[in-house]
């Protein structure tokens, strides 16, 4: 894989995305509607990242009227646009779908649990009818970790704590598994390089985490003590990829609470 594209670079398994493929390959990062989160916010991604010679920003009429061949384009945008704004708008999902795999001859998608993304699926079997292009659906848990959306409740829980504020926050990952985001980027990574794939992979752990589905949260302390662990998941339609070794919910809450009190001004 010399050269991909990242759709939907600004949003939270995107940015973390491309920062995991810039290490190794050279990077189109596509910048796509943001939902609720702050242009202010997603610039300072961008800044983040800094003057990398393997990242090049661009938006998504710059993608799509550039003549440029790709190994790989990462679609993250349905995945984390449902995040963001509780729903996903396919009503343009046939235009884009015809845009990219004109671009790439392998397209990988992000996916989740909710059952509003199993409809990109049964689209992109209708659409692809070019047996040359490979497509791929990486199923992925609740994902938590710097950067993620203001509405995540780990998120809240932390900036509720470091503003001294007492607020009741119910589990918005429900009863999904949840993995610390930068895990899951590179375990993506890995699966990309792979030069035989299967069709779907449920990305999981050896041990699952979880949170009770109903329960709501009023500290960080109360989400630790309520944690639920246990084997990994198993999957009946999907390959499931196993992190052997996952950051600890105590390092990755640190590495999340250290990234807000650095831009604690954008919250």
């Amino acid at each position: 894989m010399k050269k991909c594209a990242v759709i939907g670079s600004s949003g939270f398994i995107g940015y973390e995305l491309v920062c995991q493929l810039m290490e190794y390959t050279d990077v189109t990062a596509v910048v796509t509607e943001k939902g609720n989160e702050s242009d202010v916010i997603s610039e300072e991604k961008i800044f983040s990242i800094g003057r990398n010679a393997k990242v090049i920003f661009v938006d998504e009429e710059q993608f799509t009227t550039e003549d440029e061949q790709y190994d790989n384009i990462f679609v993250c945008q349905y995945f984390d646009e449902l995040r963001l704004k509780g729903s996903v708008d396919l009503a343009q999902f046939e235009s884009i779908y015809k845009m990219i795999s004109s671009k790439s001859k392998e397209l990988i998608f992000l996916t989740s649990t909710t059952k509003k993304l199993s409809s990109i699926e049964k689209k992109v079997s209708e659409l692809n009818k070019n047996p040359e292009t490979k497509v791929t659906f990486i199923e992925l848990p609740a994902l938590y970790g710097p950067w993620e959306p203001p509405t995540g409740l780990i998120h809240e829980l932390i900036v509720s704590e470091l503003g001294k504020k007492r607020t009741t926050f119910h589990n918005v990952y429900g009863p999904n598994e949840i993995l610390y985001v930068e895990d899951v980027g590179k375990a993506i990574r890995l699966i990309a390089e792979k030069e035989l794939k299967e069709q779907k992979y449920t990305i999981t752990a050896k041990q699952s985490v979880y949170l009770p589905e109903e329960s709501d949260f009023t500290g960080i302390t109360q989400l630790i003590n309520e944690i639920k662990v246990s084997r990994m998941k198993n999957t009946i339609d999907s390959t499931p990829y196993v992190i052997i070794q996952t950051t600890s919910i105590e390092d990755g809450l640190k590495k999340q609470k250290q990234q807000i009190q650095q831009y604690f001004h954008l919250y």
